[in-house]
């Protein structure tokens, strides 16, 4: 049987596709680069399932396919890069938000005394700018980027350096994304999955993933775990 409600004392936030819509902003950028290389752009739908795992690897995608992964020492792409970084970081909040009822699910689970944290595969500096352009940064305690340790999800070590940080064994972590990236790290991380079912995950049911559960809306989340 199911428990009704899981009980932990973290969350670990995604933050592209699950806390903020960022997608609008990715897509402008990207698209702004192709211009400026020459190939074609990409509609915002398509740029919405090939967010995960980074700039490098979004910027590989939209230029030679969903499937593609960042290559090394290619000098269209490392141009496309250096493009791509110093743009986002002037526009990352023109068109994103945080999605509907995020605020409130945050200040509900501050004030019921759960810690928070991001772990995100964004660059740290503009995970925290995100956040601060969002006035989002103060609910949490730890932010974790991509870049800020030797790995990135879909390795456990973000999930695991952040909950160690926060006096918290694994199993009374939980992690809160969109994407089989996110998945994977908290299985690996031996700790709790809550997926949302609006995020950027390649057009495949987050159900597909089996995690503990399933939210459609952020103010289902305080209901589904219990202070431990």
């Amino acid at each position: 049987m199911i428990p009704t409600t899981i009980k932990c004392r973290t969350l670990l936030f995604d933050l592209d596709g699950t806390l903020v819509d960022s997608a609008p902003d990715l897509c402008h950028t990207m698209n702004y680069v192709l211009k400026s290389i020459g190939l074609e752009t990409l509609g915002l739908e398509e740029v919405r399932h090939l967010v995960g795992n980074g700039a490098r690897f979004l910027m590989a995608r939209g230029m030679y396919g969903a499937q593609a992964t960042a290559p090394d020492g290619n000098p269209e792409f490392e141009k496309a890069i250096e493009l791509f970084l110093p743009y986002y970081q002037d526009h990352m909040t023109d068109n994103s938000l945080p999605f509907v009822g995020c605020l409130d699910m945050l200040e509900n689970l501050t004030k019921k005394g759960f810690k928070l944290a991001v772990v995100t595969n964004k660059p740290e500096t503009m995970a925290h700018k995100m956040l601060q352009n969002l006035a989002m940064d103060h609910f949490f305690s730890h932010i974790i980027g991509g870049d800020t340790l030797a790995e990135r999800k879909p390795h456990p070590l973000p999930l695991l350096h952040t909950l160690k940080k926060m006096d918290t064994p694994p199993h009374l972590g939980v992690m809160v994304g969109d994407s089989e990236t996110d998945c994977l790290a908290a299985k690996a991380a031996k700790c709790g999955l809550i997926m949302v079912s609006h995020g950027y995950n390649k057009g495949v049911p987050v159900t597909e993933l089996t995690p503990d559960k399933t939210i459609d809306f952020f103010d289902e989340l305080p209901h589904l775990v219990e202070l431990a």
